[in-house]
């Protein structure tokens, strides 16, 4: 008897464009549940609805396997909780014994959970050679995991500012990708000894 009830509690509920709350007597719509969840499936309404101006959202995303981690994302919950992708940037003075060269920076950035690139970069000072000086400096900047964490290196190698200048400061803008929301593939593709090469397969497709 308690099914028959409850499906014509249902019914009428559709018919008359009710809102169901479970676990709140407040329904913000059709169905509102406080709470969690499961579900074998969802569908979307096409076109997808746009959110209200006190409506907020949040990512959900499930990562690859094996891991199969379900991750969720919202500024509004966690204000300083890392999004799906953060900007970063550095400012880090040189030592003055050689005012151009950051050997290992380690910015604590935990390498298992987070991807790190480098977008941009600065150097407040110009740079030169002891000799020839025509020669055009080129720097070497790149991110690297070690140890658990992403260190940064920056350095214009066989070149340096010139001793009366100031030391110089680099700024680098860094991209940090959480590893749930990005996929990392093998980061070098080798192109043997030919000037010209073809990937053997699409990396992505």
């Amino acid at each position: 008897m308690t099914k028959i009830i409850s499906t014509v509690l249902l019914a009428s509920a559709v018919f008359t464009n009710a809102q169901v709350g479970i676990n709140t007597n407040t329904p913000e719509k059709t169905l509102s549940v406080n709470g969690t969840m499961k579900t074998s499936g969802i569908a979307f309404k096409t076109p997808l609805e746009k959110l209200g101006t006190n409506e907020n959202y949040t990512f959900i995303i499930k990562s690859p396997a094996p891991e199969n981690k379900i991750t969720a994302y919202n500024d509004s919950f966690v204000p300083n909780s890392p999004a799906p992708i953060n900007l970063i940037q550095y400012k880090i003075t040189c030592d003055p014994n050689d005012k151009d060269w950051v050997n290992q920076f380690d910015t604590k950035i935990n390498s298992s959970k987070f991807l790190v690139v480098i977008s941009s970069f600065g150097f407040t000072q110009p740079v030169k050679a002891a000799s020839p000086d025509w020669l055009t400096p080129v720097p070497q900047i790149f991110a690297y995991s070690s140890g658990g964490t992403w260190k940064l290196k920056a350095d214009y190698q066989g070149f340096a500012p010139d001793r009366s200048l100031p030391t110089g400061v680099w700024t680098l803008n860094l991209l940090v990708y959480d590893r749930a929301y990005a996929k990392e593939f093998n980061p070098t593709q080798a192109m043997g000894t030919s000037t010209t090469g073809t990937a053997a397969a699409p990396l992505i497709q």
